[in-house]
């Protein structure tokens, strides 16, 4: 199994443990929050709304429960803490190994045929205000390993365009956005809307698809049963199961190529808004440098990586 990204840096001065002992964050008001390390969210790197803030995300499977209870993950800002835990393990181990036994990765690629992560959990989105920071961007690429034919200046240049999407893991349907128009490759306009699909797989995480092109998912408005037999309606209320499909990749909404964002978000009583929090996949072929692809139980791509549900 390969690693999920994660890097060892140490233990602070503070008490606070990696996971070999009792863990937690020590709070200013002298009280103790037990739980793992989650993620980081730098508030400075934000590109609508920076602060000079950091909000510290610290998961307690304990508190696992139904929506809308789950309090499993929570926030604190670094004024509330005690010590800066920045020295330890982000996200700690035991948070995908937590994922994994709650059913909260995705069972297969939401693209057929082999796909290349053009970002993973770094870069630009760790400027998404909070949204994108666990998230993967995936495209295509071609024989030459080119993104796009010719100049790309349209999107049908682009490998990806209009290839079908497919829900990775099954779950309720809560949010769809299917009217937004696709961006001309290299801008786009502010405020602009992402075509997207947002499924509650269980407790506060949801899984979040975005970019989809304008039109493509099978709404009751766009066609879907029982009008097109065998095609599923992608509307808020149904639930659907791994490998519905649900759209074609565009290029709408904060996008300045074709491509497909996937990301898992938490919503709990407790977290004021939706996070972007770690995830990975289950049983994933997945190519990584030099290295042929192999078949890896969990998984949690990086950039550059590719990978697909099928050997290659």
């Amino acid at each position: 199994m390969l690693d999920a990204g994660v890097t060892d840096a140490g233990l602070s001065d503070a008490g606070l443990s990696d996971g070999g002992g009792p863990s937690g964050l020590p709070l200013r008001d002298g009280g103790f929050v037990p739980g793992s390390i989650a993620a980081r969210y730098d508030h400075r790197r934000w590109w609508w709304t920076p602060s000079n803030r950091t909000t510290w995300a610290l998961l307690d499977p304990r508190g696992f429960a139904p929506w809308p209870d789950d309090r499993s993950l929570r926030f604190y800002e670094a004024s509330e803490l005690a010590a800066d835990p920045a020295p330890l393990t982000i996200p700690a181990p035991a948070v995908y190994d937590f994922m994994r036994d709650a059913g909260l990765t995705l069972e297969q690629p939401p693209l057929d045929g082999v796909s290349f992560v053009i970002t993973g959990n770094e870069g630009y989105h760790l400027d998404e205000d909070g949204y994108g920071d666990f998230a993967w961007d995936l495209v295509r690429v071609g024989a030459d390993g080119g993104r796009f034919r010719g100049a790309g200046l349209t999107n049908a240049d682009y490998e990806i365009w209009d290839a079908p999407v497919v829900l990775p893991t099954g779950g309720l349907v809560i949010e769809v956005e299917n009217g937004a128009p696709d961006n001309a490759p290299g801008s786009y306009d502010a405020g602009a809307t992402n075509n997207l699909v947002g499924v509650h797989l269980a407790g506060g995480y949801s899984l979040y698809l975005l970019h989809f092109r304008q039109g493509t998912i099978p709404t009751p408005d766009a066609g879907c049963e029982p009008a097109l037999p065998g095609v599923r309606c992608v509307e808020p209320g149904r639930v659907l199961p791994a490998g519905t499909y649900l759209g074609r990749v565009g290029n709408s909404g904060v996008s300045l190529e074709p491509h497909l964002h996937a990301t898992v978000l938490f919503f709990g009583p407790d977290a004021g808004r939706g996070w972007s929090v770690p995830s990975g996949f289950s049983n994933l072929h997945l190519s990584r440098g030099d290295a042929g692809a192999s078949l890896h139980p969990f998984v949690v791509p990086r950039s550059g990586d590719l990978l697909s549900g099928r050997p290659f």
